[in-house]
């Protein structure tokens, strides 16, 4: 359900737009005003540019002139949606959010909301709980979990970071007993996973390590056995806060450290998670005993353009590797393959941080990895074989939708298999997306009106002139002014009149303007369409005319009389002709 205006106008006034910022960066008085150094990871400066304003709630760069209010520093810094940012400010300014719909939908929603909140606050509880205990606790299990721990060369302070636990051993009253002096019901505490199926504590006599999600919020846990009990690892199971195919251990705690070099490095285990962090390395999260689903990749990819991954190189690790480097390509995301002869973990303690950073550096492209392992399995293989495995690697390559990538991908491959390199290529069309080719036709004037808009956010420079004065060619009498009607539907007639207004302003200034806010997540994906549709000053004239064309087809459909229908005829005939002189002149 929609967040109701509301409750967003709510969060944006309660919202502190300074300990929104502090989180990103140090601040400092002057005046009545905040500074620091920018948070933006493209914005590297020595000299703080970056104000905060508490009167107002906005928050301004001078140097790289990003700019706007709590909600929009958190979308731009955490990767949020709209939504989630909202969701995100509300929790911590203790807002009650409401939806809209009808009453019955609106109290389903409240209550969904309720129950979460109390699922959340039991695994938060069962996490302080099982860290005092593992600290604190002076029995033999309790002694025993210490000393693994340390063994396996983790120090205090990391254990603290990542409020590492120990829950129990059964027999014992554990966090049960604890539960019901907080008021969590059993209910609660079922819904979080903490009870196995025979009612008792499901992670009881196991080392627990917290899992968040991107918020910060606890919503399970990973546990180890401390002796023979099978499984070794234990995770949550699949709860409606728990989805372990979307979850990345570690993140919350390397969120920043990702951000800001723009890199993160994906392993299998937790606690080689906790040494790289330690050793210094703290871009490292982990998955939760799955491959690196596409989920994790879309995760990652609001933070940083390289990718590491580092598995096991296992027929299962293999796979998962062909599949994530399908899906990197699709998020324009770097991504590399690294092997070790041991997990991370284990390695570090013979090696320092600063040889994993040289490895780092010789570390092989996902797609050239895979490549190298399938013509090495197609040396000395049968005639059948050899034909499996070219028809394997055409496959890879039919996912790749860049254009210069595809290409390198065809070369790469044919010398590495001594293929021609038409062999392996397919016919294929890169003027939209594949999600864009595979979809169900959108109508013409929808489409338009979609490719103009997302051209406008990306190029405002480019397009200044059009939104004031309208399109001038000698093909027309006058210039061709576009309107919100012109427009397939209320949304994007919306996003145009905002456009209007700001014509020549960048995004930041368009997103800082209230009447964007119901808008945000359309603006924001048109956005992000924009650059995949080479914007041009051709491109926008182009389009802006299309709009104009299909806009008028549509009247003359709806037009009630044969003159006016020859009227919008002999519009659209002088626009078609303007846009032949617009392409040739490109």
């Amino acid at each position: 359900m929609r967040i109701s205006q509301r409750s967003i106008d709510e969060v944006r006034n309660t919202a502190n737009i300074v300990e929104a910022a502090s989180e990103f960066t140090a601040l400092r008085r002057q005046g009545a005003r905040f500074s620091g150094l920018c948070p933006y990871p493209d914005h590297s400066e020595k000299t703080p540019s970056f104000s905060v304003d508490a009167e107002k709630n906005l928050y301004h760069c001078f140097g790289c002139k990003k700019g706007g209010d709590a909600i929009k520093l958190v979308m731009d810094l955490k990767s949020f949606s709209f939504s989630e940012a909202i969701s995100h400010l509300a929790e911590r300014s203790g807002v009650e959010l409401e939806f809209e719909g009808s009453p019955e939908d609106a109290r389903a929603a409240r209550e969904h909301n309720q129950r979460r909140r109390q699922i959340h606050k039991a695994l938060a509880a069962a996490t302080v709980y099982y860290h005092k205990y593992l600290l604190r606790s002076d029995s033999t299990e309790a002694s025993q979990a210490r000393d693994y721990l340390k063994n396996r060369g983790l120090e205090k302070s990391t254990i603290e970071e990542f409020r590492i636990g120990y829950a129990p051993p059964r027999g014992n009253s554990g966090f049960a007993g604890a539960a019901r002096r907080l008021d969590l019901n059993r209910r609660s505490l079922e819904g979080a996973g903490l009870l196995s199926a025979r009612g008792g504590e499901r992670f009881a006599g196991r080392i627990t390590f917290p899992i968040s999600d991107r918020r910060g919020r606890i919503v399970g846990f990973g546990a180890r056995a401390m002796g023979d009990d099978h499984p070794k690892y234990l995770n949550s199971p699949e709860t409606e806060i728990f989805a372990k195919r979307d979850l990345l251990y570690g993140f919350p705690q390397v969120t920043e450290a990702i951000r800001k070099q723009r890199s993160a490095l994906v392993v299998e285990g937790y606690t080689d998670v906790l040494m790289l962090y330690q050793s210094g390395i703290k871009n490292a999260v982990a998955t939760l005993g799955t491959a690196t689903t596409p989920a994790h990749l879309k995760t990652l990819s609001g933070y940083a353009d390289r990718i590491f991954v580092l598995f096991d190189p296992d027929a299962a690790g293999e796979k998962a590797i062909e599949r994530a480097a399908a899906a990197a390509t699709e998020l324009k995301l770097d991504l590399r393959v690294l092997r070790l002869p041991q997990d991370p973990a284990d390695w570090l303690l013979e090696h320092s941080s600063d040889e994993f950073g040289g490895l780092l550096s010789d570390a092989v492209a996902a797609f050239e990895y895979v490549f190298r392992r399938k013509t090495r399995r197609a040396r000395g293989a049968d005639a059948a074989e050899r034909a499996r495995i070219v028809s394997e690697i055409r496959d890879l390559i039919s996912e790749i939708e860049d254009p210069v990538f595809y290409r390198d991908a065809v070369r790469l491959a044919s010398e590495a298999l001594g293929v021609n390199p038409e062999t392996l290529q397919v016919r294929r069309s890169f003027n939209a997306p594949r999600s864009a080719r595979n979809s169900t036709p959108v109508e013409p004037l929808q489409q338009a009106g979609r490719d103009l808009l997302a051209l406008i956010l990306t190029r405002p420079d480019l397009a200044e002139e059009l939104l004031k004065s309208g399109l001038e060619t000698h093909s027309l009498p006058e210039p061709l002014v576009l309107r919100a009607e012109n427009f397939a539907d209320e949304e994007q007639g919306r996003i145009f009149s905002l456009l209007i207004e700001h014509a020549g302003t960048d995004l930041d200034s368009l997103i800082a303007d209230e009447r964007t806010r119901p808008l945000m997540d359309q603006i924001g994906a048109l956005s992000s369409m924009g650059e995949k549709l080479y914007p041009s000053d051709t491109a926008i004239r182009e389009t802006w005319i299309r709009v104009g064309i299909l806009s008028r087809e549509r009247d003359k459909r709806q037009a009630p009389d044969y003159d006016e229908k020859d009227r919008i005829q002999s519009q659209m005939s002088l626009l078609k002709d303007a846009l032949r002189a617009v392409v040739a002149e490109s």
